[in-house]
């Protein structure tokens, strides 16, 4: 398994599209150097140049998790329809190898890659802050490996959905499924404000399938607490963590399934 995780490293690595988007997110990301140099005033006050410098990382570090949801339904969606088309599977599976190695490898393998590509970009948007204030902002790498585990669900959900519809199909629903826990969720702590909740009357109570839809907003947030260095209340986070993880253990289980019932 660990020599087809290496073998998908090296795969993904060679398609020019994987420079076209690392080129084009860095470019963006080198762009945020001119938000730590701009004065901004909150209440008539001016805002000191570290606290700029944190609120503008703290909202890229955001924008670089999130976004690397789409980068990872995009390198995710085709990668057992390329083998399929290309013939690797055949040479793969030819050799002493079982069909959940094969798998999982291919898995594990786009898994180190959007992990490290989305670690690169936080490392870039850590060293700008480090160049800009002399001080590297605290838990914000830590933070950075926490959100692979919300990479490493959207990746086991587009494989799985591949499996049984065309590729474009299975990365859609991907994406609707991260997108309704990011607006559900989102929505949902927001209600748990102070100031919301003196804006309108009641307390917003969960609904059943909000507490069981997988949670990569909640884990998303949970990471961003490391960089806050606040607590995260919302929920416990044990059952955050727990959600993820058993989706993906799940998903995973179905993918092993239907793969291992299908052709060569």
């Amino acid at each position: 398994m660990g020599r087809i995780s290496l073998v998908t490293v090296k795969d993904l690595m060679r398609q020019k599209s994987f420079y076209v988007l690392l080129a084009v997110a860095l470019f963006f990301v080198l762009l945020l150097r001119s938000c730590y140099h701009g004065s901004y005033n909150v209440n008539g006050q001016t805002m000191p140049s570290a606290s700029v410098a944190f609120h503008a990382s703290l909202i890229a570090f955001h924008v670089v998790a999130a976004g690397m949801f789409l980068m990872t339904t995009l390198l995710a969606m085709g990668i057992f329809s390329r083998d399929r088309n290309d013939g690797s599977l055949v040479m793969f599976l030819s050799r002493p190898m079982d069909r959940w190695q094969y798998v999982l490898g291919r898995i594990a393998g786009t898994w180190m890659l959007a992990t490290l590509f989305m670690f690169i970009l936080h490392l870039t948007i850590a060293l700008i802050g480090l160049a800009n204030t002399g001080s590297l902002i605290a838990g914000y790498l830590t933070a950075s490996l926490i959100c692979s585990v919300n990479l490493l669900f959207a990746i086991v959900l587009t494989c799985t959905l591949s499996l049984f519809f065309p590729n474009v199909v299975a990365a859609l629903f991907s994406l609707i499924v991260i997108g309704i826990s990011f607006v559900s969720d989102g929505a949902y702590q927001l209600m748990q404000s102070d100031m919301v909740r003196q804006m309108v009357s009641g307390q917003a109570d969960i609904s059943l399938w909000r507490t069981l839809f997988p949670k990569v907003y909640m884990l998303q947030d949970i990471a961003s607490s490391w960089i806050t260095g606040t607590s995260f209340d919302a929920m416990p986070s044990a059952y955050v963590w727990t959600n993820v993880l058993f989706y993906t253990a799940v998903l995973g289980i179905i993918a092993l399934l239907r793969f291992r019932g299908s052709e060569i």
